[in-house]
């Protein structure tokens, strides 16, 4: 495993070829090394927060995983030096969506420049606009299906709020 990214890159290219991605592919290899890399920080940068445990070589330890004190959703223990194939799978996935669109995971958003209404001749678009910047960020970031689905047994359970009449 490489200190940038989870997984390697030849895994990566044997687990797209048994998934017929075949798009994975034409990517070079550094392009798809520098997809791997974004891919595990936008694992990261997204879940993190919602992993248990914390990273097992303290806070400058480059990536999220291997995590101390880390437990599945069923309550079993994660080993202090594991790694998940879960959390490798994961940023594969983003990987791929990154190779194909770079930058895609991670939005940069700038309030300003946040279009409302756009005309174009006789057609006109209104666009839905964000009442805080916390708002606007949590409308950009991508819902990642894949990934929430990889990643569920390794997250916090989310506690419900409580309603109060």
């Amino acid at each position: 495993m490489s200190a940038s990214f989870y997984g390697t890159l030849a895994a990566a290219d044997a687990y797209f070829a048994d998934r017929a991605n075949i798009s994975w592919l034409d990517g070079g290899d550094d392009d798809r090394q520098a997809a791997l890399v974004r891919g595990s920080q936008a694992v990261d940068s997204l879940y993190e927060p919602r992993f248990t445990g914390r990273r097992a070589g303290g806070y400058d330890q480059s990536l999220s995983w291997p995590r101390s004190e880390a437990m599945t959703v069923d309550g079993e223990t994660i080993a202090d030096d594991a790694l998940p194939l879960a959390v490798i799978y994961a940023a594969y996935e983003a990987a791929a969506l990154e190779l194909s669109e770079p930058g895609s995971l991670t939005p940069v958003i700038v309030a300003a420049r946040t279009l409302k209404r756009e005309k174009v001749g006789p057609l006109e678009t209104e666009y839905a606009v964000a009442d805080t910047s916390d708002d606007m960020i949590a409308a950009a970031r991508p819902v990642l299906t894949m990934l929430d689905g990889l990643l569920y047994p390794l997250l916090r359970p989310a506690i419900p709020g409580i309603l109060v009449v």
